[in-house]
């Protein structure tokens, strides 16, 4: 992910998160982080991982394509990325594809 994107996906949690007047102390509670690391990913000086973008979701009532930017769709777009993915998927291990199995089955519900 690109720098901007990360900067983008901790304003919107920020941004929901305010919404919902739910405190940066809180969320860490939530998610199980010391309240100044949260601040620090809010800040966008630390990324979220999936998992915490995920758990996010869960805690803020949102869906995942709330938080996480997504490039406009088009066909040629969809063609290229779905290229780009069975590329690295064909050279990825039996376990790295039951892990990315799983990881879609974990993320479904939210997109």
């Amino acid at each position: 992910m690109k720098e901007k994107e990360y900067r983008t996906i901790a304003a919107n949690i920020k941004k929901y998160r305010k919404l919902q007047n739910i405190t940066q102390e809180k969320m860490a509670f939530e998610l199980d982080l010391d309240p100044q690391y949260y601040s620090q990913l809010e800040q966008g000086r630390r990324h979220f991982t999936l998992e915490r973008i995920m758990d996010c979701c869960g805690i803020l009532n949102l869906r995942i394509e709330d938080i996480v930017p997504s490039p406009k769709e088009n066909e040629k777009g969809k063609k290229e990325l779905i290229e780009k993915i069975v590329k690295k998927l064909a050279s990825a291990t039996c376990r790295q594809l039951l892990l990315i199995d799983r990881l879609i089955d974990d993320i479904s519900p939210y997109v």
